[in-house]
């Protein structure tokens, strides 16, 4: 046990320190709308229940704990969005955590010797890798780990129902899942649910009882999130509306079959990563998709043949969620933003649960029963997985510096802003989507969080990380009139 937590260790250590030099501690992107629509009402006149499930759009995503962690980071650490990427590490470890002691108790109870080391730090590497700098990078794709810490769990609770019919964990777990997780929540409950058919269907219905009342929790709790959600917290929104899946299926299946290998390249090394490593160049980034396909292939066989335990169940749970997770971004956002939108870099996250699944089942199949082959194959992939991450954490690692200045200039710009309301600096970074704002919305924003002295406007956050030059008095060329900006 020492061993494997020693070299995952590694692994997340190696991603504290990234953050700590490469993450944004700006607000960026869609950090403004929060603070616009959420934590201004905080500071003026007091949240409800609703705020915390605010959403912008049927599509949106209700955050309720994350706006929580908003308020908290809000108050203790002046809105700083670098302790909100350790927070999302900090889920990621708490779900490996799960992920060990599940697979530590499997293979003791079974005997199986030390195989199981190799998988779980391939399963470290793969989850916390720096494929994507941009996972990162941004805080708020970092608190994204929470969904995974959420299937993890539901998938555990559920094991110890169907297995031992202990209900207390579920009863728990299932409507903290489905009522703070809302469409992740949803993924989890359905890979669950799937699994858990799966495992009967394999068992020929033996306990069939436990999994059905199981499954009928599952759906009361998520039509009561639904009921919730339309009657009281969401009322105008109304449903999502269909996307446009009509010109992606009529371009035929070949579009399809590309996105599906681009993906599965995509959960060991991310494209843009593998452009900067001469051995990855686009032809080998496509046949390591299919290398990767052919290993999916490897994990249902093996879910097809051995009798599951825990490790296994949990593994078949989040490949579920990989699927469904890739699935809703392909159905949602592949018809509006075209088929390259899938190597969008804060996606890499969701498509690398495919690679911690892989792990998993490897984790926890009785390796006795393989045969050499099939051993030898394995420990290949699992060793590669590991080693990988030396040339593509370099290669983020090397883009560091790069990050850091950009968001200094991130921070200088939102002083700026803050100089003169009818003023705006030269030029705004893209994701300092504030500039593009109304000029109300744009004052309001900036004066809530000077007056508060929030983020950039803190000089206890800017002397943390040695950015006092960044309040400087304004230059001669700085600053224009905003296009809205008269007095």
């Amino acid at each position: 046990m020492f061993l494997v937590v020693a070299l995952a260790g590694l692994a997340f250590a190696n991603a504290a320190l990234y953050i700590s030099q490469a993450t944004i501690p700006f607000v960026t992107s869609d950090g403004w709308y929060f603070v616009d629509a959420f934590l201004h009402k905080y500071y003026t006149g007091g949240i409800g229940l609703q705020d915390l499930y605010l959403k912008r759009s049927t599509d949106d995503h209700a955050q309720p704990i994350q706006k929580l962690l908003l308020i908290w980071n809000a108050e203790y650490f002046d809105l700083d969005f670098v302790i909100e990427a350790y927070v999302g590490l900090g889920f990621a470890a708490i779900a490996w955590g799960l992920m060990l002691w599940v697979a530590a108790r499997d293979n003791l109870a079974s005997g199986a010797g030390r195989w199981w080391i190799l998988p779980m730090v391939a399963s470290a590497a793969s989850f916390v890798s720096l494929s994507s700098g941009m996972v990162f990078n941004w805080s708020l794709v970092t608190l994204g780990y929470l969904g995974p810490l959420a299937m993890c769990a539901l998938a555990i609770a559920a094991w110890q129902v169907i297995e031992r019919d202990r209900w207390l964990p579920v009863l728990l777990i299932a409507p903290l899942v489905v009522f703070t997780q809302d469409g992740s929540g949803l993924i989890c409950v359905l890979a669950v649910a799937c699994a858990v058919m799966l495992r009967e269907a394999k068992l020929r219905f033996r306990g069939w009882r436990s999994a059905l009342a199981l499954l009928v929790l599952l759906l009361v709790t998520v039509a009561l999130y639904r009921w919730l959600s339309l009657a009281h917290l969401h009322p105008g929104l109304g449903t999502p509306a269909a996307a446009p899946l009509t010109a992606m299926l009529d371009a035929g299946w070949r579009p399809l079959l590309q996105m599906m290998v681009s993906v599965a390249a995509q959960s060991v090394v991310d494209r843009g990563a593998a452009r900067l490593l001469p051995v990855l160049a686009d032809p080998a980034h496509q046949l390591l998709g299919l290398l990767v396909i052919a290993a999916h292939a490897w994990f249902w066989l093996r879910a097809l043949r051995d009798s599951w335990n825990r490790t296994q169940f949990l593994a078949v749970s989040l490949m579920l969620f990989c699927y469904g997770a890739t699935a809703g971004i392909i159905i949602s956002r592949v018809p509006t933003f075209g088929p390259d939108y899938i190597f969008q870099p804060r996606y890499v996250m969701l498509y690398q649960l495919g690679t911690v699944a892989l792990a998993l089942m490897s984790a926890g199949s009785d390796r006795r029963h393989w045969g050499r082959m099939q051993t030898a194959l394995l420990s290949a992939m699992l060793a590669g997985i590991i080693l990988v991450q030396v040339p593509l954490s370099k290669a983020t690692w090397n883009a560091a510096p790069y990050v850091q200045a950009y968001g200094n200039t991130l921070g200088r710009q939102m002083i700026l802003l803050g100089k003169a309301p009818a003023l705006r600096p030269v030029s705004c970074a893209p994701i300092l989507v504030i500039c593009e704002a109304g000029r109300d919305e744009r004052i309001r924003s900036i004066e809530l969080l000077r007056e508060h002295r929030l983020n950039a406007f803190s000089e206890t956050m800017r002397s943390r990380y040695a950015m006092e030059r960044l309040a400087e008095p304004a230059g001669p060329v700085e600053l224009v009139p905003a296009p809205d900006g008269s007095p």
